[in-house]
């Protein structure tokens, strides 16, 4: 593993195809457990990273001279300036917010919205910070911010897979809005949906490791496992590409068996958003990892805006992520502001 060539070898590991010194960016990664992986960047590789974003830009309807914006954090964390960067590169004009980690610092990104008025609303992770500092300042986040939700993947099939970790190849592909999943970009990376046990690829459409061998890179990896979960298809795309389609389904760690069942945390939200009663001013919840196969899964939400009556809301929530996933569940109603917030990646599953 790169962490461990970088423990032993300190502080680049042995793993390098480049010398650190010919490279003109460094990063480290998140999300992770840990001690931070090290990313390294010679202009090619960033030359890779910004046409395929560019692809991805031009696929989903983006074009140059629209306003884009974004809340991703930066310095140590590669992901706000190489978001940036490839706005740049495309030609759209970039508007870099910073992250909500505070309400006056969502605050900043708001009021700036609201002059500028961006084409592109892209904050990701931070949307609920967003739209909780919003009714705050008394403000509709749609009508008033210009905030919008996004689609939470397609055909129950997790979410398009867009990215495969910065410190491997951030922009692997992206959506056509056609067919489920992500175009990939076959001809800069090998993406694998992986047997974990086995090493071999399993069965498209079924869930493995995300694997990626990236190409043509001065900084090039050969089957890096993230530790996420991918699915493949090779079915013909309306759209008229001809590449596979990849999914994203959230690091392994945070898939949940229970009951019979794996899911993603990302379907208890979608089904969580069918209750108004905790979706407005944001839906905030997080799942306890269930310790055993047979326990009903347990879910903690906060109230919305109007509360209303919490044993209807229960019985609303229970009802929906049982309908929506087929698993028994507990559902216990909290009050606002119960749950800790971040301004960049929530933590939604939680151990008891």
């Amino acid at each position: 593993m790169s962490r461990d060539a970088e423990a032993a070898v300190p502080p680049w590991g042995d793993y390098r195809f480049t010398d650190p010194r010919a490279c003109v960016r460094l990063g480290t990664s998140t999300g992770t457990t840990g001690q931070p992986t090290i990313s390294l960047w010679t202009r090619n590789d960033l030359f890779i990273e910004y046409e395929s974003a560019a692809r991805n830009w031009w696929r989903m309807g983006n074009r140059p001279g629209m306003i884009a914006t974004h809340a991703h954090p930066a310095y140590l964390y590669g992901g706000g300036v190489m978001l940036s960067g490839s706005y740049e590169y495309f030609g759209l004009v970039n508007c870099w917010v910073p992250p909500p980690d505070t309400d006056e610092l969502a605050e900043q990104g708001i009021r700036t919205w609201m002059r500028i008025k961006p084409d592109i609303p892209f904050v990701g992770f931070s949307l609920g910070r967003y739209f909780e500092v919003s009714a705050k300042l008394g403000l509709d986040p749609f009508q008033e911010v210009g905030l919008r939700i996004p689609e939470m993947g397609l055909a129950g099939k997790g979410s398009p897979l867009m990215t495969a970790g910065l410190e491997c190849y951030a922009y692997l592909g992206g959506p056509c809005g056609r067919e489920p999943g992500a175009h990939l970009h076959e001809d800069w990376a090998i993406v694998q949906a992986v047997d974990p046990d086995t090493g071999r690829d399993v069965p498209d459409g079924e869930w493995g490791n995300l694997v990626v061998t990236t190409l043509d890179r001065d900084n090039g990896l050969l089957r890096y496992d993230l530790e996420e979960a991918c699915a493949i298809t090779r079915e013909p795309c309306s759209c008229g590409e001809t590449t596979v389609r990849g999914f994203w389904g959230g690091r392994f760690k945070d898939l949940l068996r229970v009951q019979g069942s794996r899911f993603n945390v990302h379907e208890v939200e979608r089904a969580l958003r069918k209750v108004q009663g905790v979706t407005k001013p944001s839906l905030e919840y997080v799942v306890v990892r269930p310790a055993g196969e047979d326990e009903p899964l347990r879910v903690r939400v906060e109230v919305g805006e109007a509360s209303g009556d919490r044993a209807a809301l229960v019985t609303a929530c229970a009802a929906a992520i049982e309908d929506g996933l087929g698993v028994r569940v507990s559902v216990e109603v909290l009050d606002r502001e119960t749950l800790p917030r971040g301004g960049f990646k929530a933590t939604r599953v939680v151990d008891a």
